[in-house]
């Protein structure tokens, strides 16, 4: 999938001016395995169904990424460089730093990685700055200034490294993102629109919906993002985009990207009380575009869901994590039995809407048999899939 946030910050900086231009790594073969291609490795593990590629490599370039970045940068000569990164992403990000630390560019890293492990990432010397939190403000001051040639190092919500020192600012105030603008997909080559889903490769785009969680698990990002803006700024993280906005991105999307389906951008779609729901149900039966989302198990109902699959919802991911009730209790957070998530599942086969339930392997704390417990959870749900994470 496309990253929303990439869209959103080039609309912000054109809008400001600026001249923008992306490297996007997904296009070149993988630097460790030439042949490695993580879809078809799913369909191989029979993780998903089996699916015809062709739309995806629309856009595949078939040489050395790193080559192609360093001759991308020296084309472009950008007064700024910046990269979005999960900590999985990072060392291939690093690497390809590597190879224009020479040009001597500003460096400026974003993403949930960099927000809680700002002092690992600026310990390389190929990272000067690092955003912390939400970068939409961040990003546009910082282009602003660096265009005008003044001073950015008291910028909110930037760590800057100079001279061996680091200048941590605070966090900013939190971003109204009714605010935002449309998102801009100039950038991204055709191949990237897609997306496998189903057995079936859809022209799919995401669609912020939420942002945060009020949820307070512990394996995930949000409760942290909460608890560092509610301690710095005093402010809430969770925000419920407006039904307004959202049908003007969907109108945008469908009219000008071609949209086939929406993936909704939120870590519990269901975060909404019922009148919102049945507010946001009206607005969408306009459209009736098939649509993904995600939520937990104890916010299904049968009214939900069958209210969601009559306007499009074609598919859902539930999170169960783990399957014995004390451990994900104490440990995850969640609470919620196993008596619950068996019983609320079982409304969504009976609405007929095709979901794939959500686990995590592995966790701080497990044995081999708190393992099997959540084996044991999984054979009492009828999915369409299962991932173990």
């Amino acid at each position: 999938m496309l990253p929303p946030a990439i869209a959103l910050f080039t609309a912000i900086l054109k809008q400001r001016g600026h001249v923008v231009g992306l490297f996007d790594s997904t296009d070149y073969p993988n630097p460790e395995d030439d042949h490695f291609n993580s879809d078809k490795e799913k369909e191989a593990n029979l993780n998903v169904r089996p699916f015809d590629d062709t739309l995806l490599k629309v856009s595949f370039i078939d040489r050395d990424v790193f080559d192609a970045f360093e001759e991308c940068v020296q084309e472009f000569q950008p007064d700024l460089m910046a990269m979005s990164c999960t900590e999985d992403m990072f060392p291939i990000g690093i690497r390809l730093l590597e190879r224009t630390g020479h040009l001597h560019i500003p460096t400026l890293i974003g993403g949930v990685f960099p927000t809680f492990a700002p002092d690992l990432v600026l310990s390389h010397p190929e990272i000067d700055m690092v955003c912390i939190g939400e970068g939409e403000h961040v990003l546009a001051e910082l282009c602003d200034r660096i265009q005008r040639r003044e001073p950015y190092d008291n910028i909110p919500g930037l760590w800057i490294k100079k001279d061996g020192k680091i200048r941590r600012n605070p966090v900013g105030p939190v971003v109204d993102i009714n605010k935002n603008p449309l998102l801009d997909l100039s950038l991204f080559h055709e191949g990237r629109m897609y997306r496998p889903m189903q057995g079936k490769v859809w022209r799919m785009f995401p669609l912020e919906t939420h942002r945060g969680c009020p949820y307070t698990c512990t394996y995930c990002n949000s409760p942290s993002q909460q608890e560092m803006y509610k301690k710095e700024t005093g402010s809430n993280f969770f925000r419920k985009k407006s039904f307004e906005k959202i049908r003007e991105e969907i109108i945008h999307l469908r009219d000008n990207s071609r949209a086939e389906a929406f993936y909704f951008w939120a870590d519990t779609f269901f975060a909404y009380s019922d009148k919102e729901f049945d507010e946001f149900v009206d607005m969408y039966s306009e459209f009736n575009i098939p649509f993904w989302c995600q939520t937990r198990p104890e916010t299904v109902t049968y009214d939900r869901v069958k209210n969601l699959d009559d306007v499009g919802m074609f598919r859902m991911a539930i999170g169960i994590e783990h399957g014995n009730d004390e451990f994900r209790k104490r440990v995850l957070k969640r609470n919620v039995s196993n008596e619950t998530i068996i019983t609320n599942l079982k409304i969504v086969n009976k609405a007929k809407v095709p979901f794939s339930v959500n686990n995590i392997l592995g966790l701080p704390y497990e044995t081999r048999e708190l393992t099997f417990d959540t084996i044991e959870l999984n054979r009492h749900i009828q999915a369409d899939g299962s991932n173990a994470y």
